[in-house]
Formats: structure tokens, sequence, C-alpha cells
């Protein structure tokens, strides 16, 4: 088959969906949104919100047909803000464990699909460290021990070293913040 990305523009969206929050193993809330908040009366409480308030946040790489595979990381074109919250008593410490699931490849809708560890982000605080997605479903991230808010910000960047089918692809990742 011909290779027609120089005549195409090319773009990757990465879509980061879910996140999850697990208080000690007795309760699990998964939704499509991206704020999520426990509470146990005043304490414990374990909240994370990843992306803009009540919206999904996408971050988009646009590739050149001329600069496909070339090895030069292209930068998302946006940054993403991420908190979490983890409250306890002195007499009850907790820590909270930060993970992500990246095992579902992006997909171009055509049967192409492109790896999740394309994609690496650069942390702007280091609280949540800078890194790249694993493609696994358990990948940790950071821990932290009760009470703090932890804010960071991350820029991504599609690392643009494989030359993949012309087309958009589409992906998401679960984050999950967890006390067990």
């Amino acid at each position: 088959m011909k290779n027609v990305c120089n005549k195409f523009k090319w773009s990757v969206q990465f879509l980061i969906l879910l996140a999850t929050t697990v208080l000690h193993d007795s309760y699990t809330n998964t939704a499509g949104a991206v704020v999520f908040t426990l509470s146990d009366v005043a304490v414990p409480t374990l909240s994370i919100r990843v992306g803009a308030r009540n919206s999904i946040s996408r971050v988009r790489f646009n590739v050149q047909g001329a600069d496909v595979g070339n090895g030069i990381p292209v930068d998302g074109n946006r940054r993403i803000n991420f908190t979490l919250v983890l409250r306890a008593t002195a007499a009850n410490p907790l820590t909270g464990f930060l993970t992500v699931d990246s095992s579902t490849p992006l997909d171009n809708g055509s049967g192409s699909t492109m790896p999740s560890s394309e994609i690496s982000w650069v942390s702007r605080d280091e609280d949540i460290p800078s890194g790249s997605y694993a493609g696994t479903t358990n990948q940790p991230l950071a821990s932290f021990l009760s009470s703090v808010r932890v804010r960071d910000r991350h820029t991504f960047q599609y690392r643009n070293a494989n030359v993949y089918d012309a087309g958009t692809y589409n992906g998401q990742v679960t984050y999950t913040w967890a006390a067990p």
C-alpha cells in the first residue's frame, strides 16, 4: 500500500476521559465524567479531578505530513490540570495511590491502532512525576500520605518516532486514585 501521509494533515487525538476513586475497598465510583468526590462525613475524603470542570478534556497533536515519523516530538494543544485530595484523621492515616490504565491503544476508526506508549507528559511541579504511558492496566504514577491536596499540570507530547496509517487516532486513559 502506498504511504500517503505526506499528502494529508495528520492529527492524533488523545482523550482523558475517565477517573475512578476507591476508598478503603468499600466503594468504587466510575463514570464518564472527570470530577468525582467521595466523602464519609468529615473524614476520610478522597477526590480526583482530571482536566476541566464538568467537561471532557481532549489533547490534540497535529503532525504535518512531511513531519510524520521524523522523531521530533509534537506538543499537545493543551495542558491538563490534576487535583487530588486525600484527608484522614491523624489517628487513622491513609496512603493514596494514583495509577493509570492506558492498555487500550488509540484507534483511527479504520482498523489501524497506535499504542498509548507513544504519548508522554511533562509535569509542571513533579508532584505527579513526568513520564509516559506504559500501555498497561495498572501503571503506578504516585503515592501520597494523608492529609494532602496535590495540584499539578501536565503538558503532553506525541513521540512521533514511528509511521502510522493516516487518520485521526482517538483513545482514552483511566486514572484511579485509591486509598485501600
